[in-house]
């Protein structure tokens, strides 16, 4: 195993974690409609609902980026939710409906999830042998932390930042700072293991660490396993 670095810090979808969702699926979508009327929730058809849904994601994050400057901006999904559902004459959703729609929402357009191979086994190898680890993730509390808590993460690591807790994504150099300040650690000894050039491997160089990029023969479904073995 490679234990030259102190500070592991990982990508969570497509790094740890092997799953699929098809958000743009109109089947995936009626399934989820029946779950707001299970809930008595005012909703539009698929079709129109989704093209509304997405287009005030975008807008929102426009928004962002003309606020705040960032180059990678992050929406939370819950104030799409929350302000779509109330045009659609609900009245102000509490969260904790919201929370539950939006999982929903996850739960319907999923087709698949589970950890690549080695995963458990390795995080704790690092563990035994004195290593801090954290996750770094582009992704939305309300979708993620659920699945997280599917496979025990919190217990497997030191720490997690999600993106949309920031207004922002990888690789935008303020959520690196989020997590290094928000932990306490220092960029000595520390490497970012991702499977995307484009938010991993560019966020790690901007800020300034190491990486390991997982792809082709060092790709995250042999790399735990290889790195077992080795």
């Amino acid at each position: 195993m490679n234990l030259n670095y102190s500070t592991y810090i990982f990508d969570y979808y497509g790094t740890l974690l092997d799953s699929y969702n098809d958000e743009k699926s109109t089947e995936y979508w009626d399934k989820w409609l029946k779950v707001l009327d299970d809930k008595g929730i005012k909703h539009l058809g698929s079709k129109v609902f989704m093209e509304e849904f997405f287009a005030m994601d975008k807008e929102y994050r426009k928004n962002i980026t003309s606020n705040r400057g960032f180059m990678y901006p992050e929406v939370d999904i819950i104030d799409v939710y929350r302000d779509i559902f109330e045009k659609y004459g609900n009245g102000v959703l509490d969260d904790e409906i919201l929370y539950e729609i939006a999982y929903a929402f996850r739960e319907c357009t999923r087709e698949y999830i589970k950890l690549y191979p080695g995963v458990d086994e390795y995080l704790k190898a690092l563990r035994d042998n004195g290593k801090k680890l954290y996750i770094l993730s582009n992704a939305q509390r309300s979708y993620t932390w659920p699945e997280m808590t599917m496979f025990d993460m919190e217990s497997k690591v030191d720490g997690i930042i999600m993106s949309s807790d920031y207004g922002c994504m990888k690789p935008e150099t303020y959520l690196y700072n989020a997590l290094f300040e928000k932990f306490g650690l220092s960029k000595e000894g520390a490497v970012m293991i991702g499977d995307s050039i484009g938010s991993d491997v560019k966020g790690a160089k901007d800020f300034g660490i190491s990486y390991i990029h997982l792809t082709g023969e060092n790709s995250s479904d042999k790399f735990y396993l290889n790195e077992i073995k080795g």
